[in-house]
């Protein structure tokens, strides 16, 4: 996965000094909605996730080629995703709090300027900038239970949506976890999270 990454990463950058002094650029800010559920692994006592609703806000940066609609975006968002859970003994819930910096690779479809079509895919990496734990006591004992959340995770975003009047701009995705999100204090049990997400951007 690490090479993976790398290997994406190195050729971003390469992008980046191909793209030609004519490209367009535009700055904007983008915000939404994210549904996610936890998906728990290697759990004695297996742990059910409900789906929970957050949201994303921050500024963003678009490159786009001319003529032939290829095209970068990245941005750096707040984002508030809710985590629960629910097992034989305990019931619970908190929220993640992250900076995430996506960065997409995305094709434009249509020289409109009324509406384009656009689809993108590319990493997001993720930062915890709240709580690094997530415990809770079993209902029927005074044990604490819970997991130490990760520093940083990556995922993977896959997206489609519309661009109007060449300012806004409106799609869903999916982002699909890559790593882990937390590990149990226990050493056994950890958990992922993927999200759909609706998404609403102004362009300047």
């Amino acid at each position: 996965m690490k090479r993976l990454i790398g290997t994406l990463l190195v050729a971003l950058s390469l992008f980046f000094m191909a793209v030609p002094i004519q490209a367009q650029t535009s700055f904007g800010v983008v915000g939404g909605l994210n549904l996610s559920k936890l998906s728990y692994n290697d759990l004695p006592n297996a742990l059910s996730s409900n789906n929970r609703y957050g949201w994303y806000l921050g500024p963003k940066i678009e490159f786009k080629v001319p003529v032939i609609g290829i095209g970068l975006d990245a941005a750096v968002e707040y984002s508030q995703r809710m985590m629960n859970g629910e097992g034989d003994v305990s019931s619970t819930s908190q929220y993640l709090k992250t900076i995430e910096i996506p960065v997409n690779l995305r094709f434009n479809f249509g020289m409109s300027s009324l509406a384009s079509v656009y689809v993108a895919t590319g990493p997001q990496f993720g930062f915890n900038i709240g709580d690094r734990s997530w415990s809770w006591k079993d209902v029927n004992s005074s044990v604490v239970d819970g997991f130490e959340l990760k520093k940083s995770n990556v995922t993977w975003n896959i997206g489609a949506g519309v661009k109007m009047i060449n300012h806004v701009e409106v799609g869903l995705g999916y982002n699909i976890a890559l790593s882990k999100f937390a590990q149990r204090y226990a050493g056994d049990g950890n958990f992922k999270s993927n999200s759909f997400q609706i998404q609403v951007a102004y362009m300047f």
